[in-house]
């Protein structure tokens, strides 16, 4: 049963490696694809708190830019305080984000990303769940021949649909998820790049039996940019999720 997994995700992961090699400079309303690499580890310091570390890695088609990032977040859960007959979790998080861009054809940018956000997991079923995550950033992007800073604030909303099959019909399928979301995004104060306005996607993984578990997505964004330009991109994006939760 785990080599099936196992051979699954390798084939749908060959599938990601399309990222064409040609370069040109994208202009207004353009299609590009992107191919997103994440691993992220986890830790319980208590039955209240979690910490998390991510790593990452983005890059774009037509090659323009390649992107890197590491997060870091705090989680605190909320206690029950109202409706305890119902299934559900609340949560307050933290974190600060680093991302640097690696640009073809202007100079690169660092951006320094603080931000909090409040999650509620409700429904929250055996089968399934509903993941509602309200966030605020405050983006602080840098230009690296300059150094001149460009405030940005954004305020966005992610909706995830997470269902868990439990291997009734087809005992091999237990473990596997499929994740659909779609996120919303208010910029409030615009930044130089990347920003997002909506992103939508659908996935499927697998939870292993060690503390791991990974996903697969395919999904569509709508950003606009203004670099040099004031200009839109239409974004197709192919994910690979990596995740390991530390006992």
């Amino acid at each position: 049963m785990m080599r099936l997994h196992l051979n699954i995700l390798s084939l749908l992961l060959c599938a990601l490696c399309f990222n064409k090699a040609y370069s040109q400079e994208l202009t207004g309303n353009d299609i590009t694809n992107q191919l997103w690499l994440s691993h992220d580890i986890s830790y319980k310091l208590s039955e209240m708190v979690d910490i998390s570390g991510e790593l990452g890695f983005k890059t774009i088609s037509p090659k323009v830019w390649n992107r890197y990032f590491f997060k870091s977040t705090i989680k605190f859960s909320l206690p029950k305080i109202m409706f305890k007959g119902l299934r559900y979790k609340e949560s307050l998080s933290a974190g600060v984000a680093f991302f640097f861009t690696d640009n073809k054809y202007e100079s690169n940018r660092l951006e320094i990303r603080p931000y909090q956000g409040y999650l509620l997991d409700w429904p929250d079923r055996d089968r399934f769940q509903l993941r509602h995550y309200l966030r605020l950033e405050e983006r602080f992007d840098l230009d690296s021949d300059n150094w001149v800073n460009t405030f940005g604030l954004r305020l966005r909303y992610l909706l995830t649909l997470n269902i868990k099959l439990q291997g009734d019909v087809i005992n091999d399928l237990k473990g596997t998820y499929i994740p659909v979301s779609v996120e919303y995004f208010w910029n409030l104060i615009g930044a130089k790049q990347f920003n997002d306005v909506i992103r939508t996607y659908v996935g499927v993984g697998y939870n292993f039996q060690n503390s791991w578990r990974a996903d697969i997505r395919m999904g569509y964004q709508y950003a606009r940019n203004t670099t040099t330009e004031d200009f839109s991109t239409n974004d197709l994006i192919y994910g690979l999720n990596v995740f390991y939760r530390i006992k």
